[in-house]
């Protein structure tokens, strides 16, 4: 029996309980299963389906070993932070990019164990789990877990590479890097990898979109006073050759929105630039765009929203997914 499922059956759990319920230890054992149960499968899975999962034939495809680990590894245990680089960013540097193979690979298998998981959960009856249930269902959340964690490191040097870009004098990289991983936690959740995007495309504009709403707030609701310019040169720091690749894909990705709103007239275009920061500037607020273009925010606001629903079908008809 794995041992992670034993130590929470140990002697003392069971007596413990017993004492404080008056309980048989066989109850004890029901008891502790059902909560487990409870505990393990009472959260809905969210995933991406494919018609692929149903077919056993596929399983020991999609379940197998990501291709090219063995060069993958070797290119981990290769890496190091650059020289006199701030320590605390060091981690940065200790996941490669992924290719687009690799990450295909990732998505499907990450899903497929969702599925699973959900399978299980549709027919499961926690006041009637065995341990081996449990074990089971343990064992997929931590492979779902290792899945996501791995999609999750090696795409956060995108964070990096777009919260430099947003930086301003005085400001702290940490905060913006902080304040970036959450949409890309939320984005590897959502990314729809069948329909052959590569993930950087989607992380970018979910990056840049909470970067739009989250930099206003925080120059609302806290005053920043440069007390030096540490942070700024730890921010423009050199870039390394290892670097490029983040810093391409980024690239690659911006172009691809750029090309989308090309398709949104002038004005439309201009607002979600400047709502966004795509060009390289500032996000500004909906009243400094209305005093720009001399109409009110409200109107502003029904721009950008008409913007991305039409950036959203652009996107539908050339098989681009944004979020």
């Amino acid at each position: 029996m794995n041992t992670k499922y034993t130590d929470k059956l140990t002697e003392d759990t069971e007596v413990a309980i017993a004492s404080g319920f008056g309980r048989t230890q066989s109850n004890e054992y029901r008891v502790i299963n059902e909560v487990l149960a409870k505990e393990l499968v009472g959260q809905p899975i969210d995933y991406i389906y494919n018609a692929d999962f149903d077919e056993p034939s596929r399983a020991a495809e999609i379940l197998a070993e990501m291709p090219g680990l063995a060069e993958f590894d070797g290119k981990r245990s290769g890496k190091k932070p650059p020289r006199n680089g701030p320590a605390h960013l060091a981690h940065l540097y200790e996941w490669p990019l992924l290719s687009k193979e690799q990450e295909q690979h990732m998505f499907r298998k990450m899903n497929f164990l969702k599925h699973q998981l959900h399978k299980i959960q549709e027919s499961f009856d926690p006041t009637k789990a065995k341990v081996s249930d449990l074990i089971r269902v343990r064992e997929l959340k931590e492979a779902i877990k290792y899945c996501r964690d791995l999609l999750i490191s090696c795409n956060q040097r995108l964070v990096y590479s777009q919260a430099r870009q947003k930086l301003a004098l005085g400001e702290n990289i940490d905060d913006l890097v902080s304040d970036g991983n959450m949409p890309l936690m939320r984005a590897v959740e959502k990314f729809d990898y069948s329909r052959g995007n590569k993930f950087s495309t989607y992380a970018i504009w979910a990056i840049l979109k909470n970067f739009a709403r989250s930099i206003p707030d925080a120059k609302t609701h806290k005053q920043r006073y440069m007390t030096g310019h540490s942070d700024l040169f730890e921010a423009k720091a050199q870039v390394r050759t290892d670097d490029l690749e983040a810093l391409s894909a980024a690239d690659a990705a911006r172009a691809l929105v750029n090309r989308l709103l090309g398709h949104l007239d002038a004005r439309t275009r201009e607002v979600i630039r400047m709502r966004t920061g795509l060009d390289g500037s500032k996000e500004m607020t909906l009243e400094q765009i209305g005093q720009h273009f001399g109409i009110t925010k409200e109107r502003v606001r029904q721009i950008n929203v008409r913007g991305i629903k039409q950036l959203r079908e652009w996107a539908a008809r050339e098989n681009i997914e944004v979020v």
